[in-house]
């Protein structure tokens, strides 16, 4: 990844976005910079390489659809992307009619003293499905701030930069949705 790329902050990539309309190099720019971190955020909600795959295209082919949609005076391009991908992801979750498999390891070898027993597996992918529910009943921006937080990796300077806050704001906004999940996880 070019150096250069990575110290641009929101505004630069918000008028990238609008000349991406017209000009080739400047959607490539944006793709670039913005690839891996949309994969990584749709891997992470999925945890499925292929399925990741999809909605990255899906989310990237939508992205130039819309690029004339985008509004850098309403918000960051990030953000904007951002909801593309989880818009996504609800849409493939919301629409597809998929059968459910084994949540566990088919190659479950119970005389292992490593192997994680099916229960446990199960168990575990139950209160995974727990929090993603209770994620999704969290204000808008405190879904986005717990999202950059843990699935991109980014601390509390990076989110305010991006979301147009400052790093105290997002610190207070990551504590309040973090008590929050945790007295709706406790009610269950």
């Amino acid at each position: 990844m070019n150096a250069s790329l990575m110290n641009k902050n929101s505004a630069y990539w918000g008028r990238l976005a609008v000349a991406a309309i017209t000009e080739p190099e400047a959607l490539t720019e944006l793709y670039e910079y913005y690839f891996p971190r949309v994969y990584q955020y749709i891997w992470k909600k999925t945890g499925d390489s292929s399925l990741a795959d999809e909605l990255v295209s899906d989310t990237f082919m939508r992205m130039y659809e819309h690029l004339d949609q985008f509004d850098p005076q309403r918000g960051a391009f990030s953000t904007w992307l951002f909801r593309i991908a989880q818009n996504s992801i609800n849409k493939y979750y919301g629409s597809k009619s998929y059968a459910m498999t084994a949540p566990w390891d088919e190659e479950f070898d119970p005389a292992d003293p490593h192997a994680i027993s099916p229960e446990k597996q199960a168990l575990s992918m139950e209160r995974s499905e727990e929090l993603r529910n209770a994620i999704q009943k969290l204000p808008q921006r405190q879904q986005q701030i717990l999202e950059m937080t843990y699935w991109l990796e980014m601390n509390s300077n990076e989110i305010a930069e991006k979301l147009g806050s400052t790093p105290g704001s997002i610190r207070v906004s990551l504590n309040q949705a973090r008590n929050r999940l945790r007295e709706m996880l406790e009610e269950k």
